[in-house]
């Protein structure tokens, strides 16, 4: 009973939220406010992605935006270069980011705990520092893509509408989101969760410990890889800040916030933390002191992150109140 009221309090929080966010726009329509949302959706999707592998499957990864640039990257230069229309070069590009995220799942299979940490972060740095100093094209006339500037993404429409991107985001976070939680009450993703309590149980138990972390890293890969190409049709632009070292970190704090293995805790703090931090205009230098910080903090003394302390809360009070009825 008390699991089914807790239940229904949170379907109806969601409800509320979501119902909010559908007609937010109709209050008012302010470019800038749009395309943060619209931006939020996006990233808060990529969070969620990251959770899979972070969170569900217990593989902390810091090099979850290379899979988020791969995509990007292969929207740029498939549309620009070789003019492929840009459904074609979407599903390609989910399809190379889960390669990529196939082969970091076999590097980081064997390792445990921050072993795989280590690993991540030193493969999505050196992707980063590569694609930051490497120019894909020089024409005659002068110009470059690639490097810090970039490369341009090829759309079949102009400068669209604010509003209907807003929407368009809304709808992809939504779908998102179902697909994760999908993946995470499946067979797959119980499996997975096994992982993250225990490899040593899990193995012992008969769980392929190291093809089921190459599963976590692919569908982690595949889902960024999505986010990925939503977001280089939001922008139209590809560039080296698409594999940082910054956005790997965002997506990991604000899992680590939101409740590592809940999904909706990881993109509602995503969601949350973005409008705030491009709300106040934080620097990006500033931002990334703060993801470490926050990290560090919140996996020492607060592994659960929100979604378990509110949890926590909520079992208080039911025993509470059980203790004083009785």
């Amino acid at each position: 009973m008390g699991k089914n009221h807790t239940l229904g309090k949170t379907t109806g929080a969601l409800a509320a939220a979501a119902g909010v966010l559908l007609f937010l726009p109709l209050a008012g329509q302010n470019p800038f406010l749009l395309d943060v949302l619209t931006t939020g959706f996006l990233l808060s999707a990529f969070a969620g992605s990251w959770d899979i592998v972070g969170g569900v499957a217990g593989q902390l990864s810091l090099c979850h935006a290379l899979f988020f640039g791969t995509a990007t990257y292969a929207c740029a230069l498939l549309t620009t270069l070789l003019h492929w229309p840009i459904p074609l070069a979407g599903a390609a590009a989910v399809l190379l980011s889960g390669i990529g995220g196939a082969a970091v799942g076999a590097l980081a299979a064997p390792l445990r705990g921050p072993f795989v940490a280590v690993l991540t972060l030193a493969i999505g740095e050196a992707v980063h520092e590569l694609v930051q100093g490497n120019v894909f094209l020089a024409g005659p006339e002068g110009y470059a893509w690639g490097g810090e500037g970039g490369i341009p993404v090829t759309l079949p429409w102009d400068a669209g509408s604010s509003l209907a991107a807003y929407y368009a985001a809304l709808v992809f976070l939504a779908a998102a989101v179902w697909t994760m939680l999908l993946i995470r009450r499946s067979r797959q993703g119980l499996i997975l969760r096994a992982l993250e309590g225990s490899e040593l149980t899990a193995r012992a138990s008969g769980v392929d410990v190291a093809k089921h972390k190459r599963r976590a890293f692919t569908i982690a890969a595949l889902l960024a890889g999505s986010a990925g190409v939503a977001y280089a049709a939001h922008v139209g632009r590809a560039t080296s800040a698409d594999f940082s070292l910054e956005l790997s970190f965002q997506a990991a704090t604000f899992a680590a916030v939101g409740g590592r293995g809940s999904i909706l805790g990881p993109v509602i703090g995503a969601f949350c933390l973005h409008v705030l931090f491009q709300g106040l205009d934080v620097p990006p230098g500033t931002r990334i002191l703060f993801y470490s910080l926050a990290l560090m903090l919140i996996l020492r003394f607060f592994p659960a992150g929100a979604a378990g302390a509110v949890q926590r809360l909520r079992d208080r009070r039911g025993r509470s109140k059980g203790r004083a009825e009785r």
